[in-house]
């Protein structure tokens, strides 16, 4: 299942890197995902950071731009590449390379002050796997920061409100119009993502329990996390997910 996810990204990589060079072209935006960041991640700099499903790099930019020593990863060849242009067109100095979340063979034990990641746990095939491979490569003491959203489970279970209906249809436009793609999955896309474990069940709950099997103490978790999107046109595309969306603090014990 790895291999059909990582081409459905690979497919979507040119798309996903147009929303982030949108995300980059808002200050607020930016300044958001960066308070974020530095509150997680206890405001030190020039720790270790792991970006784990980077994408187009958005994270990893942000990151190094505070002064922290970034790996990024990705499932993805199309998302590392597009990741790779957009470290070099930053001026930004991270190590990038193709991997699998749950198996990161190649980072020793205890190498990362941090692990940080956002909207790809409900992505994965094997997300108690990638917890427990998270917890193995964090130093005693280090943070994971999770940002992601209960997005697919949420959608099949709620009705669908005039209300919202319409909000959708906003974001859509504002989204082609800003981003110039179009943000719509196909039936054989959503079949795809459905069989995913993390897409059939309640989160953050489940996310709860699987962190702390893998040994990890949760410091917290927020929900509708992303305050700072309100008023913005960031919050007009996407704010009809804000209440599907968490954030979690957590430690290596």
């Amino acid at each position: 299942m790895l291999k059909d996810i990582s081409n459905y990204w690979t497919s979507s990589s040119g798309s996903y890197d147009k929303a982030v060079k949108a995300q980059f072209r808002s200050r607020r935006t930016v300044a958001m995902w960066t308070s974020l960041l530095s509150e997680g991640l206890g405001g030190r700099e020039g720790q270790a950071v792991l970006d784990m499903g980077t994408g187009p790099g958005f994270f990893s930019i942000l990151l190094s731009r505070m002064g922290h020593r970034v790996t990024a990863i990705d499932a993805s060849q199309g998302m590392i590449e597009t990741a790779s242009r957009n470290f070099k067109a930053a001026g930004v100095n991270v190590k990038v390379y193709v991997g699998d979340a749950a198996h990161l063979h190649a980072e020793q034990d205890n190498t990362f002050d941090a692990v940080v990641c956002r909207d790809v746990v409900w992505t994965l095939p094997d997300p108690y796997g990638a917890y427990a491979e998270w917890y193995r490569i964090l130093k005693p003491g280090g943070t994971l920061i999770v940002f992601d959203g209960n997005y697919l489970y949420r959608e099949k279970q709620e009705k669908q409100t005039p209300f919202n209906m319409l909000w959708h249809a906003l974001g859509w436009t504002l989204i082609l119009l800003t981003e110039m793609r179009v943000r719509r999955r196909s039936d054989q896309d959503k079949e795809l993502l459905g069989q995913l474990p993390f897409v059939q069940v309640m989160r953050p709950e489940a996310d709860q329990e699987a962190l702390q099997q893998a040994g990890f103490r949760i410091q917290e978790i927020r929900r509708n996390f992303a305050s700072g999107y309100k008023m913005t046109m960031q919050h007009l595309k996407y704010g009809y997910e804000s209440d599907r969306r968490f954030m979690i603090l957590a430690k290596k014990v």
